[in-house]
This record gives structure tokens, C-alpha cells and sequence, in this order.
């Protein structure tokens, strides 16, 4: 039986490397969430494309070029094929225009995340 391919490895392996930039980006399709640091302001929206130090995505709330923020994008691959991860980081707004916004991502980090049932779990709704 062939192994299914994620759509996260294909774009990776399908990136033709005429790209220019000092980082290459890789077409992803997924949620995230962007905190402004100092507000508090959230953007919820979907990523248009990811590299190593930055990410460029669609939503409908404005962040400033300069805004200092932290992203969570839940990750599409489990660790060992058991736990959810997420990734994290910390970043500025370069900019904000028709094709989305991007960040400078400064630092990151996977994190494991709790899956809903053991979240419920540990705030005791769930019996076992």
C-alpha cells in the first residue's frame, strides 16, 4: 500500500527553487494566529506561504508595519505520529498590502499541544 503524501511535503518538494530571496517560501494552507504585543490585538487568518524567517498571510484585520507580534500556527504533522505540535514565534510586520501580510519571524519554536480531550481532561469536564 503507497504511503500518502501531506500536502505540506508536496509543496516542499514541488518548489521549483527559481525563488530569489535569501529564504526560500513554501505554499502552505493553513490557520494562524498573530497577537500584537503590545494591544493585545489578535488576526486570525490563513498562510499564503511560510520560510525559515518569515510567514505571509490573509486576514481581515490590519496590523501596522513595525508591530511587534507572536504567531501560533497548529501544525499539520504529529511527532512520531502521535502528538500535535504547534509552532511558535515572535516577529514584526514588515508589511501590510493587497497580497496579505508578512512577518519577520525572529524566533521559533514547536511546541506539543494539548489535544481538546486532554484539555477537557485536565479542566476535569471529561470522565474516564
Amino acid at each position: 500500500m503507497a504511503k500518502e503524501r501531506h500536502p505540506l511535503y508536496i509543496a516542499v518538494a514541488e518548489n521549483s527553487g527559481s525563488e530569489r530571496r535569501k529564504h526560500r517560501r513554501y505554499p502552505v494552507d493553513l490557520e494562524i494566529r498573530c497577537r500584537a504585543l503590545r494591544s493585545g490585538r489578535v488576526a486570525l487568518g490563513r498562510i499564503c506561504d511560510i520560510s525559515s524567517h518569515g510567514v505571509r498571510f490573509t486576514s481581515s484585520e490590519v496590523l501596522a508595519p513595525g508591530t511587534k507580534v507572536e504567531l501560533t500556527i497548529d501544525w499539520p504533522v504529529l511527532l512520531d505520529g502521535a502528538c500535535p505540535l504547534q509552532l511558535k514565534g515572535r516577529g514584526h510586520v514588515l508589511r501590510n498590502d493587497k497580497h496579505g501580510t508578512a512577518i519577520e519571524i525572529e524566533r521559533h519554536e514547536f511546541c506539543t499541544r494539548k489535544t481538546e480531550t486532554a484539555a477537557l481532561r485536565g479542566a476535569g469536564e471529561v470522565d474516564t
